[in-house]
């Protein structure tokens, strides 16, 4: 196999989340020639890039249906030939943004105190987050932040665990205060500091975080990163 750097640097704005998993020593490489890359995280999480439909339906073929698994692909227009080869899934589009300056001011919030998420927190942000207890004990212990008035948690964000900056939350009496771009700041230097380029997930027709990302910095990749997952 070719490195797959080689193929995934032709545009790092739209492979950041593999870049990043190569960095990380989180996946493990099952396909990287000139036409495409595919790279496996944990057990169950497949992430691919190819121009090619024929690459593409070599690809769904080395992925064992004997677990679940997700996939993340980076070329939308190949949706079609994942369903012919694999089945139907559920599918998130997204726009990857990517952080490629330096550590960026922490703004702070009259008020608020900025400080990590401890377990004592889990019940709020599972039921604020909409997702289950296991999950987000996960990313608590891979180091959520959040956002404090006295004792109250008013905010919080974390990582997913693909490696994204996400998770982020401000409960609606507290918004419009600018503490959804300090818990994000917050984060972004959290990740710039182990030495990791930050990148994030906007779903299309989230313009109101797509508006965030932005100023901040985050440049977007022109194509769509795309979640599939299978239909119950």
């Amino acid at each position: 196999m070719k490195d797959p750097k080689i193929y995934l640097m032709n545009d790092p704005l739209l492979h950041a989340d593999m870049l990043d998993c190569l960095d990380a020593g989180k996946g493990e490489v099952l396909y990287s020639e000139e036409d495409g890359v595919m790279i496996r995280s944990g057990e169950d999480l497949y992430r691919i890039s190819t121009e090619s439909e024929e690459t593409l339906r070599k690809l769904c073929r080395m992925i064992k249906n004997d677990r679940d698994y997700d996939i993340v692909t980076h070329q939308f227009r190949l949706i079609s030939a994942i369903y012919e080869e694999k089945g139907l899934f559920d599918i998130l589009p997204c726009r990857q943004g990517v952080y490629r300056g330096e550590r960026l001011p922490e703004p702070k919030i009259n008020g608020i105190e900025f400080r990590p998420l401890t377990l004592d927190q889990l019940a709020f942000v599972t039921e604020n987050y909409d997702s289950d207890e296991r999950y987000i004990k996960s990313r608590i212990e891979d180091g959520m932040l959040g956002a404090f008035d006295g004792e109250k948690c008013v905010g919080f964000i974390g990582r997913h665990g693909d490696g994204s900056v996400g998770l982020l939350k401000v409960l609606p009496a507290y918004r419009r205060r600018g503490i959804g771009e300090a818990l994000e700041t917050r984060m972004v230097n959290r990740v710039l500091d182990e030495g990791r380029v930050p990148y994030d997930h906007v779903v299309i027709g989230n313009d109101a975080s797509m508006s965030l990302q932005k100023k901040l910095g985050m440049e977007f990749a022109k194509n769509m990163v795309v979640w599939l997952w299978k239909k119950d």
